[in-house]
């Protein structure tokens, strides 16, 4: 864990979010200053939306691509909702099943050709990539997953590099993901038809996953503070 803290400590990490974030800004002011306004905004959604609606397979496909790329996953998942609206359970369906692609093949990129990538980088060096202890695998990942502020998509890289065991990965982050994300795709759902169940159900699961989250890292403090104790 205290090379997980090193990690996200590191300056070339900060400078890399750091630059995602000016470069997020840069588009927006960009896009204001081409006249981009609410208008066009809504013109260019109904566009969207109806070739989506008419493609679904597009969607879905974003949905188990785009999470891998510095694109906010409850954005994707809102749409999904909003798009799908007439069919919530398959909206959620759909959705789950994507993340869940999403999450493997984004762990084998990492574990697979990206390690071994730097790993023959640093074969004329004296620096190896260090192994997980057995023990530390499931709290790696619940602190990955549950630590807020920490994208989606570095989340999966990181836990695949580092090999976290995939048996382990994939259901925890289905389970740690699928939560508050069947809540964002109903809160589309019902947003989006005017449909106060929907969105009251939406809200309800992002707010339970917002306490089991808080429920389960006072947990992973508690076990910390023991072990220093100790």
């Amino acid at each position: 864990m205290e090379m997980l803290r090193k990690l996200l400590l590191h300056r070339r990490v900060r400078i890399g979010l750091v630059g995602l974030l000016a470069a997020a800004l840069l588009a927006g002011w960009v896009a204001w200053k081409s006249g981009v306004d609410l208008a066009v905004l809504k013109e260019l959604w109904a566009q969207v939306n109806g070739y989506l609606v008419k493609n679904p397979w597009a969607l879905f496909l974003a949905l188990v691509v785009l999470p891998g790329l510095p694109v906010p996953t409850s954005a994707l998942l809102f749409t999904a909702g909003v798009v799908w609206r007439h069919q919530p359970v398959m909206a959620v369906s759909l959705s789950m099943l994507a993340i869940s692609l999403n999450l493997a093949w984004t762990y084998w990129l990492a574990a697979g050709p990206a390690r071994r990538l730097v790993e023959k980088m640093l074969a004329a060096t004296a620096i190896q990539i260090p192994e997980l202890p057995r023990g530390d695998h499931l709290k790696l990942i619940l602190v990955m997953k549950l630590t807020p502020g920490i994208p989606f998509f570095f989340q999966n890289y990181l836990l695949g590099f580092l090999r976290a065991p995939f048996f382990l990965y994939l259901p925890i982050g289905v389970l740690c993901n699928g939560v508050i994300g069947t809540g964002v795709v109903l809160s589309g759902v019902g947003l989006a038809d005017g449909r106060l169940m929907p969105a009251i159900t939406g809200l309800c699961l992002i707010a339970v996953g917002v306490v089991l989250t808080q429920l389960v890292r006072g947990w992973l403090a508690r076990g910390k503070a023991r072990r220093m104790v100790g």
